[in-house]
């Protein structure tokens, strides 16, 4: 059934070949963005350089600058195409890493194809379900290596991704087609997230998306999603916390989930979504007594959150409070079976903190920056985060946003350790200087839990990580 709704998919895009090359054009937009970061962060690791320990420390200090053009062309009736091309690079780096132009948006989209409901649109393009909280952008790619570096110690080595995580790179290539019966939308889409080549292991996302804006949610100006995610990865390279000695080449995810989200009350904004995998690792390498493995998986997450504002006060303060859960594993040697518990990040774009979130640890797909512990684990995986927000605006162009937010691990990845994994204040300042320039500042600091005590002194780090960032963005 997958194969043949895939074959369906590719046959509506080879029909889009028959679009005529010199399209009639009907009205041509050209817009554009300029962003300008100015980074400082340090101890993303959780570890203080020591001397003689460290050959490369993950302190980091510069600026990036973020330029993007694109062009949104009306065709003849129904029919549309856009383009964005994008640089990224660090001041001060002249090279043809910080000189390339990637291609981050290009798609056609054909609006009452065949069926006068069904949209299509293929070529690369964004994607964000919901809250972006299973898919969304949050790729964070970096085709040219601009983000490239690593940080080593004597027993192992820590990616620092230079700031990465403010890549702006997000981009799928993928069909989407589009059922609008409003108040129901429907979505499938079909996208190619890595090609590895002839002979090679793809990686492949589908999945459907059901929107509904209908009775009773539509009362709180709401809406209900339904979706089905299916990842396919067969070259995943996965490790798992609890057998690190074993590496899974092969990695099918289905994620399927439920998403409500509205305003039962004037001025309060709830968000609930909860979500199970399930799906299997291969690996058929012969692991010295322990011969080949499958195993299945059952993972579990959820996210909760709600936002109350103060209309008619002074400065409009607004109070928030959210959980976010993410299923783990047990310590290593105790696992359930043969049934993995670590929940697959996915293709998740939406992040609570400007620390925690990206910190990686032994297993993967994991964050960006792996900390000193060579026995932790990913923040995307194995976590509870429990966070409260108080913001205010002011002055009218002026809003302040803080958020305090305590995390612990869902199993704790050493026996008889603490579950506590650390605690985070985020402090965000933007200004909007005029409808198109807005300036920022961003202050963030990681403080790591007792679970960091219990490691030996050769492996201990337990210093807090922390950010400071100012931000320019323009939008023509």
């Amino acid at each position: 059934m997958k194969k043949f709704v895939g074959l369906c998919a590719l046959a509506v895009a080879v029909a889009l070949v028959a679009v005529p090359a010199f399209a009639e054009v009907q009205n041509v937009k050209v817009s554009g963005d300029i962003a300008v970061k100015a980074i400082s962060k340090d101890n993303w690791d959780l570890r203080k350089t020591t001397p003689g320990t460290l050959t490369n420390d993950d302190k980091f200090q510069g600026y990036l600058q973020t330029t993007g053009v694109r062009v949104d062309a009306d065709l003849t009736d129904n029919v549309s195409a856009a383009v964005k091309l994008l640089n990224q690079r660090f001041w001060d780096t002249d090279s043809a890493i910080s000189n390339d132009v990637d291609l981050e948006l290009a798609y056609v989209k054909l609006k009452e194809l065949v069926y006068s409901p069904l949209t299509v649109t293929v070529g690369r393009q964004d994607l964000k379900f919901g809250t972006g909280f299973i898919v969304g952008p949050g790729l964070l790619g970096d085709p040219n290596g601009l983000f490239a570096g690593t940080s080593a110690t004597t027993t192992t080595v820590h990616a620092a991704g230079q700031a990465r995580e403010y890549s702006a790179v997000n981009g799928y290539d993928a069909i989407r087609l589009t059922l609008d019966y409003a108040p129901l939308t429907f979505d499938y889409i079909l996208a190619k997230i890595q090609e590895r080549g002839e002979g090679g292991h793809d990686q492949d996302l589908m999945g459907a998306n059901f929107n509904w804006k209908g009775a009773p949610v539509d009362r709180w100006q709401g809406e209900a999603e339904l979706y089905w995610f299916w990842k396919n990865d067969r070259a995943a390279g996965v490790v798992l916390h609890d057998n690190p000695g074993r590496t899974y080449e092969n990695n099918q995810v289905h994620t399927i989930g439920l998403r409500t989200a509205g305003q039962p009350v004037s001025n309060l904004w709830l968000n609930a979504e909860g979500a199970i995998q399930l799906g299997r690792l291969q690996d058929t390498a012969l692991v010295a007594g322990q011969g080949a493995q499958s195993r299945d998986r059952l993972a579990l997450a959820a996210d909760l959150s709600a936002n109350y504002t103060f209309a008619n006060a002074a400065w409009t303060p607004n109070l928030g409070l959210g959980w976010t859960y993410f299923s783990g594993e047990h310590a290593g040697g105790a696992r359930d079976g043969d049934v993995v518990g670590a929940w697959d990040v996915m293709y998740r774009g939406s992040f609570k903190t400007a620390i925690q979130d990206f910190l990686g640890g032994t297993d993967e797909p994991g964050g960006l920056y792996t900390t000193f512990d060579p026995n932790d684990t990913s923040a995307t995986t194995n976590r509870h985060l429990l966070y409260f927000d108080v913001g205010a605006k002011p002055l009218q162009d002026l809003a302040l946003q803080a958020r305090y937010t305590h995390a612990w691990f869902a199993k704790v990845p050493v026996s008889g350790r603490s579950s506590s994994a650390g605690d985070e204040v985020d402090l965000q300042a933007k200004w909007d200087y005029t409808e198109d320039v807005q300036l920022g500042l961003l202050g963030a600091a990681f403080l790591p839990g007792k679970y960091y005590d219990g490691a030996a002194v050769a492996t201990r780090g337990r210093n807090a990580a922390w950010e400071v960032t100012g931000d320019l963005s323009v939008k023509f």
